[in-house]
């Protein structure tokens, strides 16, 4: 079986990338075999001898989480979303099944390295993705929450059950708002702000559910700059909603819905990029791009050269080459920075950039932003263009 064929840019494979299938040319030679690790020289020889198209085929074998595991997984948030629209409850015995399905794919996860992931995305109608969805953001979750390294079997499995279960309050909502077209009125969002706590209300009436879970489906739209839906701060609150929080906007961000088109993965961790210190916290950022961005973006980087982008430090640089070890901290030219006087915010240049491998850097620079606004970057552009900088 062939799969899809998936296409690969040359231009943004990281040095020390591997891929779990023999990566192949236009004509179906075999350029580089599979699990075999990527060097700069390597690279340019692959662009010299085939150019910068490859491609390989995912025949979805080589998912740490087989495909029938995650078909029951959708199976059973069907009945349980179908069981709560209906009598606005969930019964213990779902419960009970819901974590049974979790444990499975849990101990999928934990028993083997995380090299490939095959989330759901065939979406056809709400309903259907309401149920993909909330497989993908567990699954999702249960990764990020093994790459943090610091919770054990147990917490994983409520973490995971927390993602699994984060929407179930949405089935206590009119069906007409969730199936909506185009944007929500002041009216549909405060409606929508109530699925959290309708969700925790439904799960805290059932015995024994753990507080993971509970705090997971109550607080997962709590944002870093307090403008979540409760307000809440972010400080203070516990690090699996915000782990879940995150892993819900990707997902979200990767499906079709009715009001707009699927987000390609690279243009998903750019949005998640510029969430820094405005949705979430920069180490939860780092992580999700460091560790899950490589296995979601099949190892390429999401940026590319001579991308502008901001830094910690109020600077904009012009991208050069990409971080190797740590995508938020790439080779750079550093060549203004923001400076307030009064209520105006200006940039002002340098007259001798700074080139710098961030890596390296004593200063401990970093990105926190793709510069994606057309106005802006032609603005920036212009200015570069005149100094010869680009």
């Amino acid at each position: 079986m062939l799969g899809k064929k998936i296409k690969i840019d040359v231009d943004y494979l990281r040095p020390n990338s591997t891929f779990i299938y023999p990566l192949i040319s236009e004509d179906g030679d075999i350029v580089l075999p599979p699990r075999v690790a990527l060097t700069a020289e390597k690279i340019n020889a692959i662009k010299a001898r085939y150019g910068n198209i490859l491609y390989y085929n995912d025949n979805g074998q080589m998912a740490v989480i087989p495909s029938f595991r995650m078909q029951i997984a959708r199976n059973k948030s069907k009945e349980i979303m179908h069981e709560i629209a209906q009598s606005h409850k969930i019964s213990k015995v779902a419960i009970h099944e819901a974590e049974k399905v979790i444990i499975d794919i849990v101990n999928d996860l934990t028993s083997t390295e995380i090299l490939a992931l095959n989330l759901l995305k065939d979406l056809k109608s709400y309903e259907e993705y309401i149920y993909n969805h909330s497989v993908n953001v567990g699954i999702l979750s249960a990764v990020m929450a093994r790459m943090i390294g610091t919770f054990n079997k147990d917490e994983i499995k409520n973490i995971a059950l927390g993602g699994y279960l984060h929407d179930i309050g949405q089935m206590q909502l009119d069906k007409n708002l969730l199936e909506k077209e185009g944007k929500y009125n002041i009216t549909d969002i405060q409606k929508m702000k109530r699925h959290p706590q309708l969700g925790y209300e439904t799960l805290k009436k059932i015995k024994d559910v753990h507080p993971i879970v509970l705090q997971s489906v109550l607080f997962h739209h709590e944002r870093y700059n307090n403008n979540g839906y409760y307000g809440l701060p972010y400080e203070n609150l516990p690090i699996y909603p915000k782990i879940i929080g995150l892993c819900d906007i990707y997902d979200a961000l990767t499906s079709k819905r009715p009001f707009r088109s699927a987000i390609e993965p690279s243009n998903a961790l750019k949005a998640i990029l510029n969430a820094i210190n405005q949705q979430f916290d920069y180490q939860l950022i780092n992580i999700f791009i460091n560790k899950l961005g490589p296995i979601l973006n099949n190892t390429q980087a999401f940026y590319t050269h001579n991308d502008i982008c901001e830094l910690n430090t109020q600077e904009l640089a012009i991208i050069k080459d990409f971080g190797i070890n740590d995508m938020l901290k790439p080779k750079v030219i550093i060549f203004c920075k923001f400076q307030r006087t009064g209520e105006q915010l200006l940039a002002r240049f340098y007259e001798k950039p700074l080139e710098i491998d961030l890596s390296q850097d004593p200063d401990n620079r970093y990105m926190i932003k793709i510069i994606n606004n057309y106005k802006q970057l032609q603005s920036i552009q212009k200015k570069l263009e005149e100094k010869k900088l680009l």
